[in-house]
């Protein structure tokens, strides 16, 4: 079987696993007996239209009426990152440092950009006089290229977010120091952001004076205690479902298709208010139906997923079923080999000297509170931990909710411009 077949069937497997996870598993763990989807129309909450889920990053911005720059990012390792950056739209009172945003698993820059002027974290601060900078992580739509490997090798795809954050962030942040003559950025991650950072931040602990704040949302570092149903689901078929990706030579999962968008449309039809795209929502990320609007969702699906490797998948469960945020287990013989020890090494986020603010979220299935506030005594600096006021917010509201300025990004961007020096 070829690769891109077998992608398409792992597709429908996964999508046939929402259905019977929102059938079986979600009666005991949803009453949505009261929490019906509002009556859905042709318009949205959102200035957002059907085309935003068909055009690229740039092109989004560009509609908006914001200016936009690619930029060419290679790592240490050879991987070729695309970083975009959004101009200030006025001149700020006082000088500010650029912000650097990194996006979640299987995502890409669109996420900060997608629910349009007025409601987008990166365009409120390049209203404010910021420099935006939005990153795109190795294997993601934007940034699958290498100086000497082809995409379509395994040996491309021999990375967790481990990579990420140990190569691409620091050639990111001093590309975007070099660039913009500055001492500093500010950073905001979600979920995988964070991830990636608190490896940086402890890995190569130099870069610590790099960062004038890290915001931190939903940080998925500890995850021990993950109450998405098809998180669990996963876990228990993860052995499984490695031997068929093995056995079809598949190193990638969900690699960014024009198709996803079309595919978004049929599962997400505005008649029905119990559609299979809203349970795949809420049994990933939490339930949440007042924030649920499908002309922003099907943008977002237009854009997502935006691939990831195997092994990031992988190593996210491996944080799961330790507890601990360390790096990736390579078993017995091949952690001998990798870090002369039976143990993978774990992070010391002790090292992340940074300040940090963190945001979490009460109702997210993914990243749990009371694994947040673990992680959080962990470091040296944090400035606060904030729970999102709204107890419904999900893990993917942090992007998509219709009251995210309200409940989140106004309160944060006062603390960010307290960190300007």
């Amino acid at each position: 079987m070829s690769s891109g077949t077998g992608r398409w069937a792992l597709l429908l497997v996964y999508f046939a696993a929402v259905v019977l996870v929102g059938g079986v598993w979600g009666q005991n763990e949803v009453d949505t007996t009261d929490n019906d989807i509002p009556e859905e129309d042709e318009t949205s909450w959102f200035q957002v239209d059907d085309e935003d889920g068909e055009l690229t990053v740039p092109e989004l911005i560009t509609k908006y009426g914001y200016r936009v720059e690619s930029h060419a990012v290679i790592s240490s390792d050879g991987y070729m990152l695309t970083v975009f950056r959004i101009a200030p739209r006025q001149s700020p009172e006082k000088s500010q440092y650029p912000v650097l945003m990194v996006h979640g698993l299987m995502t890409s820059a669109a996420d900060f950009v997608i629910t349009g002027p007025n409601n987008s974290l990166a365009y409120m601060l390049a209203d404010r006089g910021y420099e935006v900078w939005l990153a795109n992580m190795r294997g993601s739509r934007y940034s699958k290229g290498h100086t000497s490997i082809t995409p379509d090798s395994p040996e491309y795809w021999d990375f967790s977010w481990h990579e990420m954050g140990y190569y691409d962030l620091p050639a990111i942040v001093d590309y975007i120091r070099m660039t913009s003559n500055v001492s500093k950025v500010h950073y905001v991650g979600h979920s995988q952001g964070s991830t990636v950072y608190f490896v940086m931040s402890s890995s190569r602990p130099e870069y610590n004076d790099k960062i004038a704040l890290m915001v931190a949302l939903s940080p998925a570092v500890i995850l021990k205690r993950v109450r998405s149903p098809i998180g669990r689901l996963l876990l228990d078929l993860i052995e499984s479902l490695k031997q068929l990706l093995q056995a079809l030579d598949i190193y990638d999962v969900f690699p960014y298709n024009k198709n996803y968008h079309q595919l978004a449309k049929s599962i997400c039809p505005k008649e029905e208010k119990d559609s299979i795209c809203y349970r795949l929502i809420s049994q990933l990320c939490g339930p949440n139906p007042d924030a649920y609007d499908r002309k922003l969702i099907l943008a977002f699906l237009g854009h997502a997923p935006a691939g990831a490797s195997v092994k990031q998948l992988m190593h996210y469960i491996q944080l799961n079923r330790s507890g601990l945020f360390r790096q990736y287990d390579y078993g017995k013989k091949g952690n001998l080999q990798t870090y002369s020890n039976w143990k993978p090494p774990t992070y010391n986020l002790t090292a992340a000297s940074a300040p940090v603010l963190i945001y979490y979220a009460l109702n997210d299935w993914i990243v749990h509170p009371r694994d947040v506030l673990q992680f959080a005594r962990k470091l040296p600096r944090v400035v606060a931990v904030n729970a999102v006021g709204d107890k419904r917010f999900n893990h993917l509201d942090f992007i998509t909710a219709r009251n995210a300025r309200e409940q989140l990004y106004d309160k944060l961007v006062p603390v960010l411009d307290g960190f300007n020096d």
